[in-house]
């Protein structure tokens, strides 16, 4: 499935998820994250940048969700997909060797 409509079919359940996940923005971050750990294989950087990106964005305060590559020691190409809000990052531990693809704002779903 296109990663824009997945998250625009996961915009229906928005609400729900905050409500399900209350709490201060550091605590909510925190849950997801230490989720993710558990899930090991089940949850990559894009699903946990999925997952935060429908629980913390809000019109008032948008996120974005950045997908980015970079060529690793072998040459290969590497993917990374983080959450950040006015230049921080949220979700995602990402470095300046990322060559950032896409970015998509949240309060555009």
């Amino acid at each position: 499935m296109p990663l824009l409509r997945l998250r625009t079919r996961a915009a229906r359940f928005r609400r729900l998820a905050q409500m399900l996940m209350r709490g201060s923005e550091e605590r909510v971050i925190w849950a997801i994250q230490s989720t993710g750990r558990r899930l090991a294989g089940l949850s990559t950087c894009l699903v946990r940048a999925l997952v935060a990106d429908l629980v913390l964005g809000s019109p008032g305060r948008p996120l974005c969700l950045t997908i980015g590559v970079r060529r690793a020691a072998d040459g290969t190409l590497e993917g990374h997909a983080w959450v950040g809000r006015e230049g921080s990052v949220l979700i995602g531990v990402t470095s300046d060797t990322y060559l950032p693809l896409v970015g998509w704002a949240s309060h555009r779903v």
